[in-house]
C-alpha cells in the first residue's frame, strides 16, 4: 500500500514552472521601429486565454507545457495615469511561438504594430517632416503668444520635432485642424512630448452648423520629462460625447511660461485617431 502511495504522489507531482519576462516593447509606427519611451504593460494571453497583466522586468511564472502561441497585447496608462490602464486598442497582438522547458527564463521584447489604415482612421498625423503643419493658432498675432517652430533638436524619430519656446508670460496656443466630427467611437490623441513646462491638452468645440466657436476646454496637464521622450494616450472620447451632435472637435494644446524664465517644450508624432465605421 505505501508503495502506491509513494507512486501515486510521484505521478501527480507537477514540474517547477517556466519563466518569462519582459522587456520594454518595439513599437512601429509609419515603418520606424522605436523601443517603446514610456511605461507599456504586456498583457499576457497564453494560448489565446487571459492570464496576467505583466510590468517591465516582472517574471511571469508558465506552467509547462506553457500554452501555444502566448499573446500579447501592449497595455497603456490612460492619459499617464498609473492607476488606470487597458490594452491599447489600435495595436495588434504580439505573437511568440516557443517551447518552455521547466525552469527556464525567457527575456522577450514585444513588438506592436498598429491595425491596417483600413480600419484606423486618422484625423491628424503631425510628425513635422513637412513644412505645413496641421495647426492654428489661436492667439497669433499676440505680443505674448508663444510660436511653434520645426527644429532638428533630437527629434523622437526623423529628421524634425516641434519646438515650443515661450518667454516669460507668454502662452502657447494650437488647434488641430482640420476639425473633424465624434465618429461615435473610441478617439485617442497620442502625443510625445519633452521639456519643461505642463501642456494643457483640451478641446475645441465649434457649432457643426456655422463653426463658430463654442469653447476651448482644457481637461488634463501633461508633465514631460526634462531630457528624453515620453509619450501619452490620451482618450479623448469621454469629453467628445457630451453634445456630440451639435459640435465639430479640435484638440486644443496650450501651455504657459512662469512669470521669471522662459521655458521650452518639444512635441513630435501628434496623432488624433479613430476607428473607421
Amino acid at each position: 500500500m505505501s508503495l502506491l502511495l509513494l507512486s501515486a504522489c510521484k505521478k501527480t507531482e507537477a514540474p517547477p514552472p517556466s519563466f518569462l519576462v519582459y522587456e520594454r516593447p518595439a513599437i512601429v509606427i509609419d515603418g520606424d521601429t522605436l523601443v517603446a519611451d514610456g511605461e507599456i504593460d504586456a498583457w499576457v494571453y497564453p494560448g489565446g486565454r487571459f492570464l496576467a497583466v505583466v510590468e517591465e522586468g516582472q517574471r511571469l511564472p508558465l506552467t509547462v507545457p506553457a500554452p501555444n502561441p502566448i499573446l500579447t497585447a501592449g497595455g497603456i496608462r490612460i492619459n499617464g495615469i498609473t492607476l488606470t490602464r487597458k490594452p491599447y486598442p489600435f495595436w495588434q497582438y504580439d505573437t511568440l511561438q516557443h517551447d518552455f522547458a521547466p525552469e527556464e527564463v525567457l527575456i522577450h521584447r514585444p513588438i506592436y504594430t498598429y491595425l491596417p489604415d483600413t480600419l484606423i482612421n486618422f484625423f491628424q498625423k503631425e510628425d513635422f517632416e513637412t513644412p505645413q503643419l496641421s495647426f492654428r493658432f489661436p492667439n497669433a498675432g499676440d505680443p505674448l503668444a508663444a510660436s511653434l517652430r520645426r527644429t532638428y533638436n533630437a527629434p523622437r524619430r526623423g529628421f524634425w520635432c516641434g519646438e515650443i519656446t515661450m518667454a516669460p508670460n507668454q502662452i502657447f496656443q494650437a488647434e488641430s485642424t482640420p476639425s473633424f466630427e465624434f465618429p461615435n467611437s473610441e478617439v485617442w490623441l497620442e502625443i510625445s512630448v519633452r521639456g519643461d513646462r505642463n501642456l494643457g491638452i483640451g478641446l475645441t468645440r465649434e457649432n457643426k452648423q456655422t463653426g463658430a466657436l463654442v469653447s476651448r476646454d482644457v481637461y488634463l496637464l501633461l508633465r514631460p520629462p526634462d531630457e528624453g521622450w515620453k509619450t501619452f494616450y490620451v482618450d479623448l472620447t469621454p469629453w467628445m460625447r457630451e453634445g456630440s451632435g451639435l459640435y465639430r472637435f479640435r484638440v486644443y494644446l496650450t501651455s504657459m511660461a512662469d512669470s521669471a524664465q522662459s521655458s521650452t517644450l518639444y512635441i513630435d508624432d501628434v496623432r488624433i485617431l479613430s476607428f473607421r465605421p
